[in-house]
């Protein structure tokens, strides 16, 4: 394939909801940025000094993707799915009982789509793991979220369509 400049259009931000549908979320300014990071393990050996040196490899353990999305037009029924955090959790309502609200265990994730004309980009497991920011006032609104993403039953972090 050439090298081109790449422009995928409007993005829509989907999410499916705990046990739910899927339903837009909404748009964002200047698009979903999504960040993948990954996480290593340094070999340390007596070929390099042992603990003191540079390691002698590096072992790649997988990595999550961060997409922070600030939208400027959403869905208000569907924003509150994203305020809830995790299913057993009600917006406005966390659950705060040590251990009865684990992510991966109980299910308590989204599934988040970013679709647009060119290419979409499905992540099957997310959590809003930082701060949600909600302005209000004599201006428009926004609605700001970083989503957390995990691999979904230990293999698809995420697809493209």
């Amino acid at each position: 394939m050439a090298i081109a400049i790449i422009v995928d259009g409007l993005v829509t931000v989907n999410i499916t909801p705990y046990g739910g549908s899927q339903a837009a979320l909404g748009y964002t300014r200047n698009g979903a940025e999504v960040t993948f990071e990954s996480f290593m393990l340094d070999v340390m050996g007596d070929e390099n000094g042992g603990d003191d040196g540079p390691p002698i490899d590096v072992q790649y353990l997988g990595e999550t993707a961060r997409i922070r999305c600030e939208l400027t037009k959403w869905d208000t029924v569907q924003a509150l799915h994203v305020l809830e955090r995790h299913a057993s959790s009600a917006a406005g309502a966390p659950v705060i009982i040590a251990g009865s609200a684990l992510i991966n265990q109980d299910s308590g994730y989204l599934a988040l789509e970013l679709a647009s004309t060119n290419r979409t980009y499905s992540f099957p497991k997310v959590f809003p793991r930082n701060a949600i920011e909600l302005n209000k006032g004599t201006k428009f609104s926004t609605f700001t979220v970083e989503f957390e993403a995990h691999r979904f039953n230990g293999a698809t972090l995420y697809t493209i369509a």
